[in-house]
């Protein structure tokens, strides 16, 4: 759920502060009503700003569309802020990829159908959505999965950047489409996740004893 926007203070030559209270508001506003149908006066209103203000500081409403997917890019999609412990496990390594893009679409579902539907007719939309909101996460599991690699877990044969590129998709498809556009009962999505990520272990992991240890089991 979006928090409702902290109004300037009047009179308070606050610059930060005034963008963040109108990133927030058309945060909420896009949610509500849609790119298209949002005006730039409802965004200042709520905001507590003067509507110049969006001209000044973003250019208009598509810079403060972008601002917000900038802003918004680590809690969507971007590699957790605090250290992730060792890799021990393949398997549940995987799952966790394709669980947390899960919660993380359904808790920014608002925010999503905002970003996808304007995707479609703004190819600049489309390519900052590409390089803020994936690439991370791909560069993220691409890491993780390395990791494993380098342990023993996955056959030296595997091309994880490859691997970490679909588990992207996956998490895509059925973090937003699935669960969230075509509202398939999220016990279900989890489950299907579950699974995949099983198939996907079977897939690249290497023999058991290979790097000392049967690659989808703990240590």
């Amino acid at each position: 759920m979006i928090s409702q926007p902290a109004s300037v203070e009047r009179g308070k030559h606050d610059k930060d502060q005034r963008q963040r209270c109108l990133i927030d508001a058309a945060t909420q506003i896009f949610a509500e009503k849609g790119y298209d149908a949002a005006t730039t006066r409802e965004v200042a209103v709520r905001a507590g700003c003067s509507e110049g203000l969006i001209h000044r500081y973003f250019g208009g409403k598509s810079g403060l569309l972008r601002a917000i997917i900038e802003r918004k890019a680590d809690a969507v999609m971007d590699t957790p802020a605090e250290p992730m412990s060792e890799p021990a496990n393949l398997g549940e390594e995987i799952e966790r990829m394709l669980m947390s893009a899960v919660q993380v679409y359904w808790e920014e579902r608002e925010f999503m159908r905002v970003c996808v539907a304007r995707s479609v007719v703004d190819p600049e939309i489309g390519r900052l959505i590409g390089d803020r909101l994936n690439g991370s996460r791909v560069k993220f599991n691409a890491d993780r999965l390395r990791a494993h690699q380098q342990a023993g877990r996955i056959r030296p044969d595997v091309d994880v950047d490859a691997v970490a590129l679909a588990l992207s998709g996956l998490c895509f498809s059925g973090g937003f489409f699935v669960q969230v556009v075509f509202e398939v009962n999220r016990h279900d999505v989890r489950e299907m996740m579950r699974k995949t990520a099983e198939i996907i272990t079977r897939g690249i992991e290497s023999a058991p004893n290979a790097g000392g240890e049967q690659a989808g089991s703990p240590t």
